[in-house]
């Protein structure tokens, strides 16, 4: 039976969790994909676009035109490689330090929702094994 497949739980979960922050940031008026970029740049500012692309599983043209754009809403900044220039570091600004805050209390909260009335100990396990999964799928495609 498919609820029973983990790829169909994948799916529905992912589905499920989406919808949730997407419903909650509205008012930030993102794009899709930006969320996460920011919620990356929330913990690793003055990354290049090949880690952010790399983390939160986005080709490099949808990373390009999604940093581009977050550049002109004021969220980001960008500063010029020191050895490379045809990169740049990545930085949240002000704004965009506000709005990642704000994302990452949703997904905070959207974590919470999900996890709700499962114990710690049972919370830990999950994340330990989902993490495992993870790993083994990484091993097969890269």
């Amino acid at each position: 039976m498919l609820e029973d497949e983990l790829h169909f739980l994948l799916l529905r979960g992912f589905h499920y969790s989406n919808k949730a922050i997407i419903q909650q940031i509205d008012s930030l008026r993102l794009l899709p994909g930006q969320p996460k970029i920011l919620e990356y740049l929330r913990s690793y500012d003055g990354a290049v676009a090949k880690a952010i692309g790399e983390a939160c599983v986005l080709d490099k043209s949808t990373v390009t035109s999604l940093i581009s754009r977050m550049e002109k809403q004021g969220l980001i900044r960008r500063e010029e490689h020191e050895s490379d220039r045809r990169s740049a570091y990545i930085f949240l600004t002000d704004e965009g330090r506000r709005c990642a805050e704000e994302v990452s209390k949703v997904c905070l909260s959207v974590d919470g929702l999900a996890f709700k009335g499962i114990s710690e100990e049972e919370r830990a396990r999950f994340v330990k094994t989902f993490q495992s999964v993870i790993s083994n799928f990484k091993e097969v495609i890269e």
